[in-house]
């Protein structure tokens, strides 16, 4: 089993953009300007995550880089969309298309307290939409054909070797699968570990996930 990322698993996501936010502003006005896009519907467009980075490289690379040598500490000084769209196109490695949506609410914050450290936290504001689950980007082969059995037995893949699911519908026939009878502690933990995988950011957003297995 290897470490992996939830971020790996994010195919589409839904970034909200606020009006009324300076940056946020002028990253929606240069998008439209200068960008190819899709129009998703009146407030909503579609780019790839290659379109974002060179909108970002373009137009905001000295503030990308004055934010990139801040202290942690610090970071929520000056920590904007331009901050955490770039670190999105750099860690969700498998993203596919960035939905961007623009909100006119004047009444926002992405500031939130830490009430045990007393610190102050940034809550950035994105959706995940689609999300790809591959068993073989983190189990080995001996591991995937081991579960492959309980899998199919709890129709969470049937006759082909991939299936979609809304999230909490996946995290459910998973419990259930590890609750069964017969599968053994050592195709339990396997199932456990997906699960693990399966973060609370996936859960609370519930978007279709592609749950693919080998065989």
């Amino acid at each position: 089993m290897r470490v992996y990322s939830a971020a790996a698993m994010c195919d589409v996501i839904d970034v909200t953009l606020f009006k009324f936010n300076h940056y946020d502003n002028l990253i929606w006005t240069k998008a439209l300007n200068q960008l190819d896009y899709l129009q998703a519907d009146d407030n909503s467009i579609i780019i790839s995550p290659e379109q974002m980075q060179l909108l970002l490289d373009s137009n905001f690379g000295r503030e990308i880089k004055r934010i990139k040598a801040t202290t942690f500490e610090l970071i929520h000084r000056d920590a904007s969309s331009i901050f955490f769209l770039d670190k999105i196109v750099e860690e969700f490695e498998n993203l596919k298309w960035i939905k961007l949506s623009l909100s006119k609410s004047r009444s926002f914050s992405r500031m939130v307290e830490d009430f045990e450290g007393g610190n102050r936290q940034i809550k950035y504001s994105y959706k995940i939409l689609k999300a790809t689950l591959r068993l073989s980007d983190f189990l080995p082969v001996a591991d995937i054909n081991r579960i492959n059995k309980p899998l199919k037995q709890i129709g969470i893949i049937i006759d082909k070797p991939y299936k979609t699911h809304a999230t909490r519908d996946l995290v459910m026939q998973i419990e259930m699968a590890m609750n069964s009878d017969t599968v053994d502690d050592t195709s339990a933990e396997i199932l456990s570990f997906i699960l693990d995988v399966i973060d609370n950011k996936l859960e609370g957003d519930n978007p279709d996930i592609l749950f693919v297995t080998d065989w």
